[in-house]
C-alpha cells in the first residue's frame, strides 16, 4: 500500500498536468513496488515558499536525512526550490 506525499511551492495546476503527475507516479511505483495501481495514494500538498524552511526543509530533509533517496541541491539559505 505506497502513499506518495508530493510537497511543493503553491501553484494552480491544470487538469491535464494533474493527470500527467498521478499517471506517472502510479507507473513508477506500482512498477517499482510490484503492486496494482489500486493500491496507490498520492497527496499533493501546497506549502507557502515563505513556510518552506520550517513545515518542510527541516522536519523531512535536516532532521530526517537517512530516509532521502534524493538530496536536494539547495539549502534554505541558498534560495530555495529554484522555481515554480
Amino acid at each position: 500500500m505506497p502513499h506518495v506525499t508530493i510537497q511543493h511551492f503553491t501553484r494552480t495546476f491544470t487538469d491535464a498536468e494533474k493527470a500527467d503527475l498521478v499517471d506517472a507516479v502510479t507507473e513508477t511505483v506500482t512498477r517499482v513496488f510490484g503492486t496494482g495501481a489500486g493500491n496507490v495514494s498520492l497527496a499533493v500538498e501546497p506549502v507557502d515558499p515563505s513556510d518552506w524552511t520550517e513545515q518542510v526543509y527541516r522536519p523531512a530533509v535536516e532532521e530526517r536525512p537517512e530516509l532521502l533517496w534524493k538530496h536536494p541541491e539547495y539549502t534554505p539559505s541558498a534560495g530555495g526550490e529554484g522555481g515554480r
